[in-house]
């Protein structure tokens, strides 16, 4: 909606606008005109219904989710990824995935003029590149009829939809849903019902280029759609106004399908001639060294996705954009498991089916992934596999010896090398994350934690033939500690085995978040990604460390973070239910204590506490980043921030730590400049966050206020500049100092 002073600058504009055959006086002259002949109308809506209609799609904002409309109008977001779950139940197939959108001068279509009009919905699914061909139309969603619905705020936090009039569209942000389960899939072969239209409804061209099944998220498809989505406002069939945008739909339920062909066939197979060959009776497959990276892998990945439905599903915010992470596991899955498949494919050639091995070899969406798998990698690590045979005394452990954990960890070290090369690749595939990939990280790291400690008995049957207290030794031991858990004599084969290396929790964990903080460089040295600090995930984000460290506040925030709940142990519980809102007498409360808020009446202080917005964030979580443009201010209501400066040779300094009650942000909110640095939560924090929408309407009803904040504004800026300097000043008296410390010991 346009504010007084946007509208005074538009038509002074026009006013001062050249115009054929008019000078000054001509267009005074014509507006006076035509300001009589307004009033003598017997209503100003009848000038109305000459505007024309707009439309406009809200776009997606990482960290926001449609069902923040419901509580903080204008903070809601459309959604750009949807998913469907081909693997599950039937009638829990997917999400809907929400477009957010408004319809602005609509007066012509709404009372008292009430002329026919139709809002509709059209999808076409995206060729992998243009030269394969024009978009394909969705059957069934082309110029479909929406009907006006917004996001509920009855049943907040439930993400519900409720009807509302097309009258009220000045004031409301309407909701178009695509249920990509119902829509997007053709039905079975014979049935009546269940899915959106017949396969043989799509055009052949379309058809041919998915040799491997009837539907559109088959292996050839890489299990994903691009979907182009168009909403229109049409009057007698005359497009009034569209806008489209374009969203990802994944399906979700054949993520993990290639690792578990790794896991069921191929490990399977490789384990079963490897018991013929060193003539053991029953191995078990949890035996071979492929198995714990594969099992434990598998896990994460489903853990990770688990969150990915929470958010697309529940609206919850685990990821800040869930999209960025379904591209880079899919094309990780697909960059490893088809280097596998290559690296092994003259023992095992039935890796992939006829028609996939077609798609793969031939298919134009496979390119960029046949240009960058490793077969000779994968072929290295592949001879990485063997078993250590049984062996007699103390390393016996069961059909196998004790030293076939050395081996995994070898096997493991090696997979996970080859891997990550293959996240490098991934990364590039799935195009750059310079906003949020560090928090992204930090939930994929964790979420491998917890899958290492969940699959310990599954993935090292080796250890259940040792006594549990030395079990526990080499699942826990930490480098340079010989007495742990009061052990003061341990068996010197065992050590001797181990050496004084960590044991297996501390090991996986620590060379797993080095391996990531290695990608992480990589990646940000090519501006793939960014992150804050000199590590993408440092000590402190790790659930392992903390609780190594007997640190139940650090592990419980984390758990929280992930949305576990308050648990104050790794274990998994039942989500986190949403936080309580403050009442607005207690935000009220806490903006009259910040300094910039002063000028302000109790009244336009109870106005702005009404669309203050209520976010949380956990540890190391970043809220804005340095360089930045945005237009909000934060206040803290629990918690501390810390506030960050990257130098121009990247290294990121920290400034100042921020409390409850301090506010950071204000030049944004009232100049829309650039952040001047980042500022993260340094451990569980609240904000109230104050946007320019929420703040407008109290200038525009008080202009003079503009001048009373630009004084207070002036004075801590001038603060804010002195304290900079002699910052900077002692920061130079330091490197001096050093410089001839420097000279004087070391000459």
């Amino acid at each position: 909606m346009m504010t007084p002073k946007e509208f005074q600058k538009q038509f002074k504009r026009l006013l001062m606008s050249r115009v054929e055959g008019m000078d000054w006086e001509d267009k005074l002259a014509r507006v006076r005109q035509y300001l009589r002949q307004l009033e003598a109308r017997q209503s100003p809506e009848e000038e109305s219904a000459e505007l024309s209609p707009s439309l406009e799609l809200i776009p997606f904002e990482p960290g926001k989710r449609p069902v923040d409309e419901a509580l903080y109008p204008g903070h809601g977001c459309s959604e750009r990824v949807g998913c469907i779950n081909t693997a599950g139940d039937p009638a829990e197939l997917g999400d809907e995935v929400w477009l957010l959108y408004r319809l602005r001068d609509l007066y012509a279509f709404v009372a008292p003029f009430e002329r026919p009009f139709e809002v509709t919905l059209s999808a076409w699914f995206l060729p992998a590149s243009p030269e394969r061909g024009a978009p394909c139309p969705v059957p069934g969603l082309i110029d479909l009829p929406l009907s006006p619905q917004v996001v509920s705020t009855s049943s907040y936090p439930v993400p519900m939809l409720e009807p509302a009039p097309w009258n009220a569209f000045h004031q409301t942000v309407y909701v178009a849903t695509i249920a990509p389960a119902r829509q997007l899939m053709p039905r079975a072969p014979g049935a009546a019902a269940g899915g959106g239209y017949d396969w043989l409804d799509l055009p052949a061209s379309f058809r041919a280029q998915i040799p491997d099944g009837e539907d559109p998220f088959t292996f050839a498809s890489l299990f994903r759609q691009q979907l182009r989505v168009e909403i229109k406002l049409s009057e007698a069939g005359r497009t009034v106004a569209a806008e489209s945008t374009e969203i990802e739909v994944f399906d979700t339920g054949r993520f993990g399908s290639l690792y578990a062909r790794l896991l069921d066939r191929l490990v399977k197979a490789d384990t079963e001639s490897q018991q013929r060959e060193l003539g053991i009776d029953e191995l078990h497959v949890g035996y071979h060294p492929w198995f714990p990276v594969l099992t434990i892998g598998m896990d994460k990945a489903a853990l990770y996705l688990r969150a990915i439905h929470q958010d697309l599903e529940q609206h919850r915010r685990n990821l800040p954009d869930p999209r960025w992470l379904l591209r880079v596991g899919l094309y990780l899955e697909l960059l490893t498991c088809l280097g596998i498949f290559e690296a092994v494919k003259r023992e095992y050639p039935d890796m992939l089916s006829p028609e996939e091995r077609e798609a793969f070899e031939r298919g134009e969406a496979f390119a960029p992934v046949r240009a960058a798998i490793d077969v000779a990698a994968w072929r290295q690590v592949w001879d990485m596999r063997h078993i250590a045979p049984r062996a007699a005394g103390f390393f016996a452990a069961g059909p196998v010896s004790l030293t076939n954990l050395m081996r995994k960890q070898k096997a493991t070290l090696a997979f996970l090398h080859t891997h990550h090369a293959d996240l490098q690749r991934a990364i590039e595939l799935a195009g750059p994350n310079l906003g949020n990939a560090q928090e992204t990280w930090h939930r994929v790291f964790r979420d491998a934690e917890r899958a290492v400690l969940r699959n310990s008995a599954l993935a090292f049957p080796e250890l259940s033939h040792l006594d549990p207290r030395w079990r526990d030794f080499a699942l826990w031991h930490q480098r340079g500690d010989v007495r742990l858990f009061g052990l003061s004599l341990m068996p010197e084969a065992l050590t001797g085995l181990f050496g004084d290396q960590d044991g297996i929790f501390p090991a996986a964990c620590r060379q797993y978040r080095k391996s990531m903080n290695d990608v992480a460089r990589w990646a940000a040295e090519r501006r793939l990604m960014d992150y804050t600090g000199d590590e993408c995930i440092p000590r402190n984000a790790s659930l392992l460390e903390a609780t190594m460290d007997k640190n139940p506040s650090l592990l419980a925030a984390l758990e929280r973070r992930d949305g576990y709940g308050a648990a104050q142990s790794i274990d998994l519980d039942a989500p986190s239910k949403a936080a309580l809102e403050a009442s607005p007498e207690d935000v009220m409360v806490l903006l009259r204590r910040t300094p910039v808020f002063k000028p302000l009446l109790d009244r336009e202080l109870r106005k702005l506490a009404r669309r203050a917005r209520r976010v949380e964030y956990g540890p190391l979580d970043r809220i804005v980043l340095q360089g930045q443009r945005d237009s909000s201010m934060y206040v803290v209501a629990s918690g501390t921030v810390e506030v960050l400066v990257r130098h121009p040779g990247g290294q990121d300094t920290p400034v100042a730590a921020l409390e409850k009650g301090a506010v950071f942000g204000e030049f944004a909110l009232l100049t829309g400049e650039e952040r001047t640095a980042t500022v993260r939560a340094i451990d569980e924090v609240v904000l109230y966050q104050i946007t320019k929408e929420a703040l407008q309407p109290i200038i525009e009803a008080r202009p003079q206020l503009v001048i009373e904040l630009s004084l207070l504004m002036a004075s801590r800026q001038a603060h804010l500049r002195d304290a900079a300097e002699r910052y900077l000043a002692a920061e130079d008296k330091v490197r001096s100092l050093a410089g001839r410390i420097r000279r004087f010991v070391l000459g």
